[in-house]
C-alpha cells in the first residue's frame, strides 16, 4: 500500500493502475505549479458511467479550488450537485473516459459554481485518458493574460478615438491661425492661440496618463507599509485643495500591509483626489479606514460628493472613462490606474453608493502577516 502525505492524500485506483509507479507519479506532479488532478469514472451494472469521483490532486488544485487535499479525494459529482451532468466540463470528462481521445479546450468560468470548490476566471483544460476508468485533467489559469489581451484591446480602441481628436483639433487650429498670421495678433488670433494651447495641454494630458498606466502595477515592491503615515502623507499634499474647498479629509486608524508604498500612495492620492473633485454644492468630506478580513484589509474611501452613475459599474475601472463626461476636467486614468495596482497586490476594487450621498470605493491588500 502506498503512504500518503500531508502533500497528496493516497489514491488506491491510481495505485492499482500503477503499482508501485504511481508514488513516482504523484511525486512528480505534486511538483507543478499548474493543477493537476485525476477523475474516475464510477459506472452501474449495464457499464455506463453514472457519475465521476475525484482521485489524486497535487498541492496546486488545492489551492486553486479551495479545498484541502484530504477533504477533495473520493468525492462524487453528481452526488454533490446533480444537475451537473449539463456542464460541459462533466461532459468533456465523460466523453474522454469513454472515447480515449485526448481534449483541450479554454473555459471561463463567471459563478465558481462546481460540485466540489469554487473557481472564477478563464481556464485552458487539458484532459488526457489515463487507463480506460479515468483522465487527467490538466489546469492553466490564463485569467490575467486574457484580461492584459482585452486591455490591450480596448486600449487600442479608445487611445486611438481620444488622440485622434485633440490632434485633429490642433491640426484645424493651427491652419485658421496660419491663414490669419497676416494680421498680427488681433482678438480672434489671441483665442485660435488658446483654442492650440488648450488642444494640446489634452492631447499630452492623454499620453501621460497612458505612460503613468504602462508603469503602474509593475515591478512592485513586498514592504511593510505603515498606511496612516501613507494617508498622512496624502492629505498633506493635498491640503490645498481641501482648504479651497473648506473640504475636511478624516483618517481614521490604518493598519500596516505588505505591499509597495509608492504604488499605494498612488491609489490614496488618486482616490482621495477625485473625492474632492466631484464635490457636490456641500464642503467635501472624504473619510478613509480599514477593516481586517481574514488575511487582507479592506480600505474604504467615502465621500459626500455627486456619487457615481450606478449604471456604470466597473465601467469607472476603464481606461479613459469618465464618470461625468465633459462636467470635470480629467482624462479618465486614474481609476484604471487604481485598479491595476490593487490588483498587483492580489486585491480588488470596487465601488459602492454610500447611505446618504456620494460614494464608498473599497479595495483590499494582504495584510503584514495572516491571521490565525
Amino acid at each position: 500500500m502506498l503512504r500518503g502525505s500531508p502533500s497528496s492524500p493516497p489514491d488506491t485506483r491510481l495505485e492499482r493502475l500503477f503499482g508501485t509507479g504511481a508514488a513516482a507519479f504523484r511525486t512528480a506532479f505534486d511538483l507543478l505549479p499548474d493543477p493537476v488532478g485525476i477523475v474516475w469514472a464510477i459506472r452501474d451494472e449495464s457499464g455506463a458511467i453514472v457519475d465521476l469521483q475525484t482521485g489524486y490532486s497535487n498541492p496546486a488544485m488545492g489551492r486553486t479550488i479551495g479545498v484541502p487535499l484530504e477533504a477533495s479525494i473520493g468525492r462524487r459529482f453528481l452526488a454533490e450537485l446533480p444537475d451537473f451532468t449539463e456542464d460541459e466540463t462533466y461532459q468533456r470528462l465523460c466523453r474522454v473516459i469513454e472515447t480515449g481521445w485526448p481534449e483541450a479546450v479554454e473555459i471561463s468560468v463567471a459563478t465558481g459554481r462546481g460540485p466540489i470548490g469554487r473557481v472564477r476566471g478563464t481556464f485552458l483544460h487539458r484532459v488526457i485518458p489515463l487507463g480506460s476508468e479515468g483522465v487527467l485533467s490538466l489546469v492553466t489559469d490564463v485569467t490575467e493574460q486574457r484580461r492584459m489581451e482585452e486591455e490591450l484591446r480596448d486600449y487600442a480602441k479608445v487611445a486611438a478615438h481620444d488622440l485622434r481628436e485633440p490632434i485633429m483639433a490642433a491640426g484645424y487650429f493651427t491652419e485658421l491661425l496660419g491663414r490669419k498670421l497676416a494680421d498680427g495678433r488681433t482678438a480672434e488670433n489671441e483665442e485660435l492661440l488658446a483654442s492650440v494651447r488648450r488642444t494640446h495641454a489634452r492631447a499630452r494630458g492623454l499620453v501621460d496618463g497612458v505612460l503613468e498606466y504602462a508603469r503602474s502595477g509593475t515591478g512592485l515592491a513586498a514592504d511593510a507599509v505603515d498606511t496612516s503615515e501613507l494617508m498622512a502623507d496624502v492629505a498633506a499634499s493635498l491640503a490645498a485643495a481641501v482648504d479651497r474647498l473648506q473640504g475636511r479629509i478624516e483618517i481614521l486608524s490604518l493598519p500596516v500591509v505588505r505591499g509597495d508604498r509608492a504604488q499605494l500612495g498612488r491609489v490614496f492620492q488618486n482616490l482621495v483626489a477625485n473625492a474632492l473633485k466631484f464635490h457636490s454644492d456641500e464642503p467635501p468630506h472624504v473619510s478613509v479606514w480599514a477593516e481586517r478580513h481574514e488575511a487582507m484589509w479592506l480600505f474604504n474611501v467615502r465621500d459626500n460628493g455627486v456619487g457615481v452613475p450606478p449604471e456604470l459599474g466597473d465601467e469607472i475601472f476603464s481606461m479613459f472613462k469618465r464618470a461625468h463626461g465633459e462636467e470635470v476636467d480629467g482624462c479618465g486614468i486614474g481609476l484604471a490606474v487604481c485598479r491595476k495596482i490593487v490588483e498587483a497586490h492580489g486585491g480588488v476594487i470596487w465601488a459602492e453608493p454610500a447611505d446618504a450621498s456620494g460614494t464608498v470605493m473599497r479595495f483590499t491588500v494582504p495584510g503584514l502577516q495572516p491571521t490565525g
